[in-house]
């Protein structure tokens, strides 16, 4: 194995997704080059400060990380209450009129124009032109 082909597998040996001989493969070309090996722990260190960074844990330490806070249910409850109704109100239970008829009528209208056009096809398919 190359050290480029290596490198392009620094993050599956990391996350652990080589198989055992990939990893076999992979661990021989770090142990046969040292740059390579200093390269490969420069990024694991990398990654790994990323991740107590962003997660405050070290990667893969699920439990540690702190869970964060559903803050959209109460932002719409304050601008709901701010708004008196106008914003994040159940939009359901505001409609008025012929709201539930709408999308019924517009299928009975499609049903009619389809009806129409069948028939008009089969009428004009049953006219012989005369020269």
């Amino acid at each position: 194995m190359t050290s480029d082909e290596a490198k392009e597998l620094f993050s599956a040996a990391y996350d652990d997704e080589l198989d055992a001989t990939e990893r076999a493969v992979f661990d021989a070309a770090l142990a046969a080059d040292p740059a390579l090996a200093q390269q490969y722990s420069l990024f694991t260190a990398t990654v790994g400060a990323t991740a107590v960074a962003a997660f405050g844990s070290e990667p893969g330490d699920a439990e540690a990380r702190p869970s964060t806070p559903d803050l959209l249910p109460g932002v719409q409850q304050r601008l709901r209450a701010r708004s008196r109704g106008r914003f994040y109100s159940d939009r359901f239970a505001e409609r008025t009129g012929r709201g539930v008829f709408s999308p019924l009528t517009l299928a009975l209208l499609m049903a009619a124009l389809c009806a129409v056009a069948w028939l008009a096809f089969h009428y004009v398919q049953g006219i012989e032109l005369r020269p």
